[in-house]
């Protein structure tokens, strides 16, 4: 287990989760932040602020699941797997790997997946309890991925397609965003489209979210979708 040095907890309701996982990760520190509703519980493991691991106890969360998906795997071999997994400390991934059904190289791209699609899953959740605790994390985990924070919250505030959530986070047509200046490392490393980077080139200067939607050839939609991730990571503020 981690060593905790201090943990913060709260409720997911009165927060909006890019908000919280970006508070986090621009603190640069170390630790695990934990989300729970029900039964459900997901954790994301944080490496001097960047994500670096996932875990989740939900089934459709779990790597074979990926591989089966993807055709790499057939259930036959699945099956037989997990089982194994039961019988000794080998994880499903290596036993593939060894069993030479996958690739080693499957394997990591598997687990990119993997951690992807849990933080991103994350963001569409609006109830439950959270709780970050700072400190060293697992050594167990021996995967670690040193994922983009940035390009996380961009993903994540693209799976987001609840309007009404889109809406509170960014506001009306007459609210006025603009350009922060510095931010030019932050942009770069989120590879953004040619229309998104039009939408930011709009920014430039003081500009009401009814004139982005005027002026870009991008839907109305993704244009307030990613006001809101860019707003987030303070490469745009609201005036």
């Amino acid at each position: 287990m981690p060593r905790k040095s201090h943990v913060h907890e709260g409720d997911l309701a009165t927060t909006n989760f890019p908000s919280l996982m970006y508070s986090i990760l621009k603190r640069k520190d170390t630790g695990v932040l934990t989300i729970s509703d029900g039964k459900a519980e997901k954790s994301v493991y944080i490496q001097q602020g960047r994500p670096v691991f996932a875990a989740s106890n939900m089934l459709d969360d779990r790597l074979g699941q990926i591989f089966l998906r993807q055709g790499l795997v057939s259930i036959r071999h699945l099956i037989e797997s997990v089982d194994e997994t039961s019988r000794g400390d080998k994880r499903v991934g290596t036993i593939l790997v060894e069993k030479e059904l996958i690739k080693p190289h499957d394997l990591v791209q598997g687990v990119l997946t993997q951690v992807r699609n849990i933080i991103g899953s994350l963001f569409l959740w609006t109830t439950g309890r959270y709780s970050y605790a700072q400190g060293s994390l697992p050594s167990e985990e021996v995967i670690t991925l040193k994922l983009n924070a940035g390009q996380i919250i961009l993903e994540g505030v693209r799976r987001i397609e609840s309007w009404e959530r889109i809406w509170d986070a960014v506001g009306d047509l007459s609210a006025c965003y603009q350009r922060v200046e510095g931010q030019e490392d932050g942009v770069a490393e989120l590879h953004l489209t040619p229309g998104e980077q039009e939408v930011l080139a709009l920014c430039g200067k003081k500009t009401t979210l009814g004139d982005l939607c005027d002026g870009s050839r991008e839907k109305d939609y993704e244009i307030y979708r990613l006001i809101w991730a860019l707003r987030t990571l303070g490469i745009v503020k609201r005036i």
